[in-house]
């Protein structure tokens, strides 16, 4: 078994799970996955605090984690209930009580109960003194000083690199939503763009800018140039996310869901001097879009 939330499904989850389907076929036992929903962050926060956004909505954990080989995902509700549990107490109301558990393949960092004071030792020791089950502790995956972990990569998404976030969970961040009516100022400057409204309002939204993106609708997947941002040349007030695909004429798209894939940030959201100072810039970032390099 293992437990945690995976948000972002990274090297270091990469890591604990393909280990985890290893032990369990080695011991021709199942493999098992913990995880909650909603995310804990979301009850124990400060409510004064800002919100924590996510790299992944409950489904994509899901579609991330279904691929690995592992024989069970047990989605766990959690609630304030669920959040003033000690540790030991979760494990034998929750899992002991209802699986004959072999063992534990768990991350060195991970804890869980109230106050996350039940740590991989702690577990590691109860198996041994209380359970009988055994405990493989994973160590953490790191680059060089960086961590990788959810929080960080988090923090590279909501900073704009796009490639370091890539790398460290073998796949771009993407974003999925549905086609809405925007002001259709894009058909003016020859750049229509299709306003996306995000499908997982928890999502994190990436930096302000414009970004290199593969979009994925209808069964195909074309090149394109996304802008986050508040149209500082038209005096815009609020957030909006559009992208233009390079060199497609799509019509009639209202209501689709579309798919994002982010691969780079290209530069800053800018107020330009005139209309056509920003058509100019359109067009090099276009061109800059189209030669580079999109691989998944």
């Amino acid at each position: 078994m293992t437990i945690g939330t995976f948000d972002g499904f990274h090297l270091g989850h990469q890591k604990v799970i393909f280990r985890l389907v290893e032990r369990a076929r080695e011991d021709q036992v199942k493999s098992i996955l913990i995880t909650f929903a909603p995310h804990p962050r979301e009850i124990v926060q400060n409510p004064s605090r800002e919100p924590i956004r996510f790299i992944n909505s409950l489904e994509e954990r899901i579609q991330n984690l279904a691929v690995t080989g592992l024989d069970y995902i047990v989605i766990q509700p959690f609630n304030q209930y669920m959040a003033n549990l000690e540790g030991e107490v979760f494990l034998e109301r929750y899992i002991m009580k209802r699986i004959r558990v072999k063992g534990f393949v768990i991350g060195e960092s991970h804890t869980f109960g109230k106050d996350r004071k039940c740590t991989a030792q702690r577990l590691k020791a109860l198996g041994n003194q209380k359970y009988g089950f055994d405990v493989e502790i994973i160590s953490r995956v790191s680059d060089g000083d960086f961590i990788i972990n959810s929080t960080n990569i988090r923090h590279l998404i909501a900073t704009g690199n796009m490639e370091s976030a890539k790398k460290y969970m073998n796949k771009p961040f993407h974003m999925k939503g549905r086609v809405i009516s925007g002001e259709k100022r894009g058909r003016t400057l020859s750049f229509p763009t299709l306003n996306i409204l995000p499908s997982s309002p928890k999502k994190i939204i990436p930096k302000e800018g414009v970004y290199c993106v593969k979009v994925h609708i209808q069964r195909k997947t074309f090149k394109g140039m996304c802008n986050i941002g508040t149209r500082p040349t038209f005096e815009g007030n609020h957030l909006t996310i559009e992208v233009h695909v390079i060199d497609q004429e799509l019509n009639n798209l209202y209501g689709r869901e579309l798919d994002m894939e982010f691969f780079h940030y290209v530069r800053e959201e800018m107020k330009f001097n005139s209309v056509d100072d920003l058509k100019k810039q359109l067009e090099k970032d276009k061109k800059y879009c189209k030669e580079l390099k999109l691989e998944d």
